[in-house]
């Protein structure tokens, strides 16, 4: 009927280190070690003297399925009768089945607590037999940190109707973190009886042992003696003499702090990945069994306080459980439930681009309006990979003041130094930042942990107030009974901080009560751990860049198709659909790459499918507003030598323009030329040696760009000892193996040509081929890479003639500065990092630009730009990942001096290459935008939601302030608004940007 659950698993664990520390700083005597250990041991024994049984619960039936089933068709699984304690009732990892449970609660309980125990292996909704949802249950996580608080929930309320049970589990075969626990055997169901004094005794001294294992004075002193005491007779407690012991106890749990204590602001929370080791359909139950348990939690404990963000979540409840989704709506009326965050994910920022990151608050917050009613002023990440340095900017232009997190926390070597902190975008924007003290977004509310986050906190002589996370996330549906308990004991208890529910706003708004003591941090936050993520599951970041750039180009031609009343392929209801759900695979652990392969294999079937709709109807439009020719969808021109049918034609394409084939010139007269081991255009001279290059010659510079004595272009792996998460430093230094040339050859092209080469790598294969065109101001480099190399890693180095103290890497609205240097632990630290679209490195004499198309990871050390290609890791949760054929485009621009607006013209090209029209529309030559300094770059623009223009994202690429006038065909200027489109700003004709910032200029369709 019932098994025992071990407590003291987590409780010994919180206070293992305590003892050996007391037992040195107090001289505390080997028998006091002994009975602080006894101490554990009688708290587990309260707990599990907690429930008596009294009965069994009937599993009667289950219908089990491999996806999941509703209420209404949940008859429609394969049916297993009779199930007992002891039975395995699922063979896969996320099987589901529809338990049905019966029985009768005895006779003479009428004025006890019943409570039912179930433990199925697995985690389950409860539903009564109406079909309303009540609570939830979950098993033992096989991976969670058990110092962290106690997974298990397995207490169910009593919901019989006159003593007959009749309730329904929906089950899923996995715990919190996607295993099968115990091989999905039910382990316990049974009705008991709830010792409810028992159980608060047990709490009580859970709590009061914790302020002896922190503190060091009389009143500690007395609570071990206490305690002590108890070990005499702790085994034949009944629940009558635990009553007693309760109030022989209440004096010590009543007296209060005196004088100013630390103090948090706790609010209940289960943080959850919306995938990680288990897929998006699952995350879909474990919202909905969070929101049900928390929904209950409210419902007994009227001053506690939960928390949920992202509203891709809450829009998950409410499609596939409107009936918990109107219960979240109500208890959002109230002190109780806080919604949180501002975005529509908890998104990554290292890999996604800058209309993403805008329409990841847009939606977000539009959706927390809507449904409601508040206005998000949070930007919640406790869990990203890193921050970009762009985030505040965008945040401010969001109406986001404030920002929290706890990663910077994990940092491997050097400690973060701020806790509450003002951070600023390279522009100068300023939000103001909170990192939970305790370290964790778990918070299992011990008095350790508590203690920990009091001393660990930096700005102790500012402030004596900090925010609390508290409960078990990724599934385990957020905070237990337990927490809630212990949080209410340590509300105002002597010597211990004080822990004080309230909403995240409310305790940011104290917080930045106008201190100006709070230090500054300007600049990305660089996290040093999980920098493999720049690389696994390579496919995935791919498609991510091509769907953003196929959805901004689409937004554009939608604009001009709306101008000449063409019908539109994709309507904005459902362009709404697939941004949010390309806004959804950027979760900060599905986009890093940092989840199981199922994910994986769902995602990529949806981003082709996606590129398919976006692409064919930005081809449709395009053939209906346009003749034949090229149209390029960039606001730099576009200059070259460009084939067409075969043809190979000169033309200067205006930005966001399009030439007609009619007015392009027909190339005649070649000017590239190919040798056995040369190729060469007017401005580089290439030459090739074992399929790399070892000259990078540019012609009008008259400078070699190769290091002297190296090679570019140089394949090499490494033997990949980390997960999907980590790269760990010694893959740089004992197990690099390069690859073979095994072919080489040049083609001549007529106006390019190009360098083929061939290269065995292990089992993998590369065929790398470079090609310069007549006219190019670059060297291109396409890729075709056969992997089949597991636990290993795959690089590409460019050693290159430029010695400089830093490197370039192109971030949303801009770029940052990183050291190439390693004097310091910092810079160290700082072996592999993320950039976007380019990398470059460069003096005040000449610089060398690396852009790629779908690349992320690098190391840039020396004179060295070292890109990380693919990652097999040996650690998972994905396993054999990035198997099979990738193809990556790379381009090298060598240019005179500092980084330049140069380097984003080529990068935006190589990712976004004009398309070749072959329409039937009556548009010829011509170009919608117009700005006077090359600086400014329309990185996108978005429809206006008063459907009078369109929204422009201008950001400035230099570091300097700029001046510019832009133009719109056939719109006028209205103003400089927000993210929101809140508010229009009247602006003048000449606009001023700060180095780096971004304005949103709206611009009104002009009456005809």
């Amino acid at each position: 009927m019932k098994k025992t659950f071990s407590q003291k698993m987590f409780i010994a664990s919180d206070n293992a280190k305590r003892i050996l520390t007391n037992r040195k700083d107090r001289g505390i005597c080997t028998s006091d070690i002994v009975a602080r250990e006894r101490i554990d041991a009688m708290v587990e024994y309260l707990f599990d003297k907690s429930y008596t049984p009294i009965g069994d619960l009937n599993i009667e039936t289950a219908y089990i399925s491999n996806e999941p089933l509703t209420f209404e068709n949940r008859l429609t699984g394969r049916k297993r009768e009779n199930l007992r304690v002891g039975d395995r009732w699922a063979v896969n990892t996320f099987d589901c089945a529809w338990f049905h449970i019966t029985g009768r609660v005895p006779i003479g309980y009428e004025d006890k607590k019943v409570v039912y125990l179930l433990n199925l292996g697995g985690e389950g909704l409860i539903y009564k037999a109406d079909g309303t949802a009540v609570q939830t249950i979950t098993c033992f996580a096989s991976e969670y940190a058990y110092a962290l608080g106690f997974p298990l929930k397995r207490v169910v309320d009593d919901i019989s109707e006159n003593g007959e049970v009749d309730f329904w589990i929906d089950a899923a075969a996995n715990d919190l973190f996607g295993n099968i626990k115990n091989k999905a055997i039910i382990d316990e169901a049974c009705i008991s009886v709830c010792n409810v004094n028992i159980r608060a005794l047990a709490y009580d001294l859970q709590v009061l042992i914790s302020v002896y294992d922190t503190n060091q004075n009389a009143f500690a002193d007395k609570i071990f003696a206490i305690c002590k005491n108890l070990l005499k007779s702790y085994k034949t407690i009944t629940d009558d003499r635990a009553e007693e012991i309760r109030k022989e106890l209440a004096p010590l749990l009543s007296q209060k702090n005196e004088g100013k204590q630390f103090e948090y602001y706790a609010i209940g929370h289960a943080h959850l990945d919306l995938a990680w080791k288990w897929p998006i359909r699952e995350t879909k139950r474990k919202g909905a069994r969070t929101f049900a348990t928390q929904l209950h939690n409210i419902k007994k404990y009227p001053d506690y306080i939960f928390g949920a963000s992202q509203a891709q979540l809450y829009q998950w409840v409410k499609e596939d459980y409107p009936q918990i989704y109107e219960q979240v709506l109500e208890a959002a009326k109230t002190p109780n439930w806080d919604v949180q965050g501002a975005t529509w994910v908890e998104m990554d920022s290292n890999l996604i681009g800058g209309e993403s990151m805008i329409r990841q608050f847009y939606y977000g917050k539009n959706f927390f309006r809507k449904e409601f009613n508040q206005d998000m002023k949070i930007l919640w990440l406790p869990d990203s990979f890193g921050y970009s340095a762009c985030l505040p900017q965008v945040m401010k232009l969001a109406g986001v003041p404030y920002f929290l997190t706890q990663k910077m926390s994990w940092n491997t070597v050097n400690k973060f130094p701020y806790h509450t902190f003002n951070w600023q975008s390279p522009d100068g924007s300023e939000v103001f930042a909170h990192m939970l003290p305790e370290d964790t977004y778990n918070g299992p509310v011990y008095g350790t942990s508590l203690k920990f986050g009091e001393k660990n906190y930096q700005e102790r002589s500012i402030s004596s107030k900090s925010m609390m996370l508290y409960g078990i996330g990724d599934g385990g549906a957020g905070p237990g009974y337990e927490h809630i308990e212990r949080m209410h004991r340590f509300n105002d208890l002597a010597y211990m901080p004080k822990v004080t529910p309230k909403k995240a706003l409310d305790a940011f708004k104290i917080l930045d009560d106008g201190k100006t003591e709070y230090p500054t941090h300007k600049g990305e936050l660089y996290l040093e751990r999980h920098r493999g993520t720049y690389t696994t599951q390579s496919k995935n970041k791919k498609y991510n860049r091509k769907c953003e750039f196929a959805l901004k180009n689409y937004e554009y031609l939608m604009l001009l198709a709306k101008e000449r009343n063409i019908e539109l392929p994709i309507k904005e209801d459902e362009l709404e659909k697939i941004w949010k759900e390309a806004l959804l695979y950027q979760f900060h652990d599905i986009l890093p790459g940092s989840s199981i392969n199922r994910v994986y294999d769902e995602s990529v079937a949806r981003y082709e499918k996606i590129l398919t709709r976006l692409n064919w109807a930005i081809n449709y439009l395009a053939d209906k507003i346009f003749k034949k020719g090229l149209l390029n969808l960039n606001s730099f021109a576009h200059s070259g030598s460009f084939n067409i049918d075969g043809e190979w034609y000169s033309a200067d394409i205006p930005a966001m323009g399009f030439t007609p084939v009619s007015e392009m010139k027909k190339i005649e007269q070649f000017s590239v030329n190919a040798t056995a081991d040369t190729i060469e255009n007017e401005k580089y001279c290439v030459k090739f040696e074992d399929g790399c290059i070892v000259s990078l010659f540019d012609k009008v510079l008259n400078r070699e760009f190769v290091g002297r004595g190296k090679k570019m272009g140089v394949f090499s792996v490494y033997k990949d000892i980390g997960d999907c998460w980590d790269i760990h430093p010694i893959n740089y230094q004992k197990t690099k193996v390069d690859a073979k040339c095994t072919a080489f050859k040049t083609v001549d092209n007529r106006a390019s040509v190009s360098a083929v080469a061939d290269f065995k790598l292990g089992q993998s294969t590369i065929t790398c081929t470079y090609t310069l065109t007549q006219g190019g101001e670059v060297l291109e480099a396409d890729l075709v890479i056969d992997c089949h190399q597991k636990n290993s890693m795959m690089r590409v180095a460019f050693p290159t003639s430029i010695v400089s103290d830093e490197c370039n890497f192109n971030v949303p609205f801009g770029h940052i500065s990183r050291a190439t240097t390693e004097n310091n632990s910092i810079e160290k630290a700082q072996f592999e990092v993320s950039g976007q679209k380019f990398v470059d490195i460069s003096n005040e004499k000449l610089g060398l630009t690396l852009i790629n198309d779908c690349k992320y990871g690098y190391r840039c050390k020396g004179s060295v730009i070292d890109v990380n290609l693919i990652r097999s890791p040996l650690g998972g949760p994905g396993h054999n990942v990035d198997q099979g054929i990738h193809t990556v485009k790379f381009a090298l621009y060598a240019h005179e001096g500092k980084i330049s607006a140069d380097s984003y013209k080529y990068a935006y090209q190589i990712n976004n290459e004009p398309i070749c029209v072959n329409g039937i529309g009556d548009t010829g030559s011509m170009s919608a935008f117009h700005c006077d300094n090359e600086n400014i770059i329309l990185e996108s623009l978005k429809i206006s939601d008063d459907k009078k223009g369109a929204v422009l994202r201008l950001y400035n690429c230099a570091d300097t302030e700029q001046e510019c006038r832009i133009a719109f065909d056939g719109y006028k200027i209205a103003g400089t608004t927000d993210i929101l489109e809140d508010s229009v700003m009247p602006c003048k004709d000449k606009l001023t940007f700060r180095g780096f910032e971004l304005k949103l200029v709206k611009i009104d369709r002009v009456s005809e």
